[in-house]
């Protein structure tokens, strides 16, 4: 690199690394493995070459804060920026910058910000502060960087600041994050002002779109936990252990609520129905059920009025378990202490027997539903109907239907595609059509799931013409064929021989800017390699990368089919060789793929290459993989019975 092309911050990485070797704080070999590591990592991640002379001169306008950029983050990344190396980059950067520039001036920022006390820096928070007035005039911040301001004014004491800082972020439409919170839930706290931190999780985060996560709700935890050690005045109540238990909840950290629970009996604060609730909910949805029962019967002891809500979340448990005997002993417990099953209970109870194949039992259910004077609603007939089209009960999914339509309830797109979904599934194309032109003349404009449907049935019986008919009805009523259409027409001609039509929708598709998935590869590379077209095939599989697929396993085991078929054994050592360095390991269908390949080209596989096969799978403990390539090598490599003994010793 020329004098005049060199960027001039890499006079800048030369000061710092000098200045940082003349302190101690990095060794002369350090210091050669970061230039080794970050310079040429820079250089590959540099832009490909440009298409147009236009992009050639944004690029060319740009390139030096690209490279500068990639540097920063970089050495980010490493742990080797220090906070004085931070504040000289920002000055490099700052001039230059563009709106992209953003993630890595966010990097100094963050830099500065964590900072310990130091004769250059001596209050981190505070100069990230300042960095930031500057930084504002020149790049928009994004929402990173004004959680970095956010932390920054909490952590030097300033929370009006810190609450101006995210008006600032309404005012500018961006969205805050639940990280964004957390700095002034944990001052608010700290300044036993939990009820104000209670009201930001319970009310403000969800009003701003804004989920609470597991940090917010430690924060309030501990938060509550220090007003009633140090006995303020106004310590938490229910409604404010309501709160965190729902939430830690929600994150998943079942231990902690359940904990948090038994913290609240012990300091004398008595649960309410929503309490209860709420731990029987979340305690049934990760199926600690006895946990489940123990607080139930708590509820029972204590006199807490149980409602629906309660015994449908402890239903739910048991049904996802197929615990169907303790289902059915909550419904009557439910009954027995007056409360009357609701429609979600019913749908629930109906929909998980429907999943189970017993419709029968659901349709019992569903009987008792109208008796006791619930009105059953669409979620309700869905669930039978579907029940029914699995089995293939087209009958009774015909009865559910017309008993659905005189009671008021009007089919949508889902209940007509259960409809066309059983008549495709039991090989009625020709009712599935009619449903589908009845759909139409009810009113309802078919949508992409409808049309799909129909596709799908008509090439798997080979009604090819039709499928395309469909297709082209679906364009003309301006919707957007997507990957299902596609594939499952590609599959459809391939499956009948109808090889070009094939080709041409994958072409097609590509066109239309839809790219194939790694399976639609693969069954169009097997394609070519049995119609003996490998350069084809090998294009196709070239291409891949740029679609932005990756290659799998079976994705290389087609080629080295293909290849093994058109007699190009040294292209399928490459491939393996490419395999193994992608990180990819073959299986079973590899080897025997292999195996095949060398008894159709007349090798026979001696006791070493079948042994080397089997000891590669046995490295991975593939019990499976190894007898099944074992079965291979006996039906494929014609050896005798003495040779398989020595294979086995």
């Amino acid at each position: 690199m020329s004098s005049r092309t060199r960027p001039p911050w890499l006079k800048k990485l030369k000061r710092i690394i000098g200045r940082r070797i003349r302190s101690g704080s990095l060794t002369p070999e350090a210091a050669s493995l970061l230039c080794d590591e970050v310079l040429p990592s820079i250089q590959r991640l540099s832009p490909p070459p440009a298409v147009s002379a236009a992009v050639d001169v944004w690029r060319a306008d740009r390139r030096p804060s690209w490279e500068l950029e990639q540097f920063i983050g970089k050495c980010y990344r490493s742990g080797d920026l220090g906070p004085e190396d931070a504040l000289d980059l920002f000055d490099e950067l700052l001039p230059q910058a563009r709106p992209g520039s953003v993630y890595a001036l966010n990097q100094l920022l963050t830099t500065v910000a964590r900072a310990p006390v130091s004769s250059t820096v001596r209050e981190g928070p505070a100069l990230a502060v300042s960095l930031f007035n500057r930084m504002v005039k020149k790049v928009a911040p994004d929402i990173a960087t004004y959680n970095i301001l956010i932390s920054c004014c909490c952590g030097a004491g300033c929370l009006n600041l810190g609450f101006a800082a995210l008006g600032q972020i309404i005012k500018t439409g961006l969205r805050p994050q639940a990280m964004t919170f957390t700095p002034l839930l944990r001052i608010l706290c700290a300044e036993k002002r939990t009820s104000d931190a209670v009201n930001i999780v319970v009310r403000r985060m969800p009003e701003l779109g804004c989920t609470p996560d597991v940090f917010s709700y430690n924060t309030l935890l501990k938060g509550l936990c220090a007003e009633k050690k140090y006995g303020d005045n106004c310590p938490p109540d229910v409604v404010s252990y309501n709160t965190v238990i729902d939430g830690f909840f929600k994150e998943g950290e079942i231990g902690k609520a359940y904990t948090l629970f038994h913290e609240m009996l012990d300091h004398g604060i008595p649960p309410n129905v929503v309490t209860c609730t709420s731990i029987i909910d979340g305690l049934c949805k990760v199926k600690a059920m006895d946990k489940a029962e123990e607080v139930l019967r708590q509820m029972i002891e204590e006199h807490i009025m149980l409602d629906c809500a309660t015994y449908t979340s402890i239903l739910h448990g048991y049904l996802s378990l197929g615990q169907w005997k303790e289902a059915v002993r909550i419904v009557k417990e439910m009954s027995r202490d007056g409360q009357r099953p609701d429609v979600v209970t019913y749908n629930m109870l109906i929909d998980c027997l429907c999943k189970s194949g017993w419709c029968a039992e659901a349709r019992d259910i569903f009987n008792s539903m109208i008796q006791s004077g619930e009105k059953p609603n669409v979620s309700t007939y869905r669930s039978l109907l579907h029940g029914y089209a699995t089995e293939g009960n087209l009958v009774e999914m015909n009865n559910v239907k017309d008993l659905m339509v005189q009671n008021g309830m009007r089919p949508d797109h889902r209940t007509f595609n259960i409809q066309i979904y059983a008549y495709c599934k039991c090989g009625r194309l020709d009712e599935a059509i009619l449903t589908f032109n009845k759909m139409q003349q009810q009113g309802l404009v078919p949508d992409i799931v409808n049309y799909n449907m129909v596709i799908d049935g008509l090439c798997k019986i080979g009604r090819l013409d039709d499928a395309m008919s469909q297709f082209s009805q679906m364009i003309d009523d301006g919707l957007s064929a997507n990957i299902i259409t596609f594939t499952t027409l590609i599959h459809g001609f391939s499956m009948y021989g109808k090889w070009e039509k094939a080709e041409e929708l994958f072409y097609e598709m590509m066109d239309r800017g839809i790219p194939p998935n790694v399976n639609v590869f693969n069954a169009m590379m097997d394609k070519l390699f049995k119609e003996g077209k490998v350069t084809e095939a090998r294009k196709l599989f070239d291409l891949m990368p740029h679609a932005g697929v990756k290659p799998n396993v079976v994705s290389y085991n087609a080629m080295i089919h293909g290849y093994f078929l058109a007699g190009e054994v040294d292209e399928v050592m490459k491939l393996l060789d490419d395999m193994l360095l992608i990180g990819l390991k073959p299986t079973a269908v590899t080897f025997s793929t292999l195996l095949d390949g060398m008894v159709s080209m007349g090798l026979k596989p001696d006791v070493v290459t079948c042994k080397t096969l089997i000891d590669s799978c046995c490295e991975d403990g593939r019990i499976e993989d190894v007898l099944t390539v074992f079965r291979e090598m006996l039906s494929k490599a014609d050896k005798t019975d003495t040779i398989t003994e020595n294979i086995i010793s």
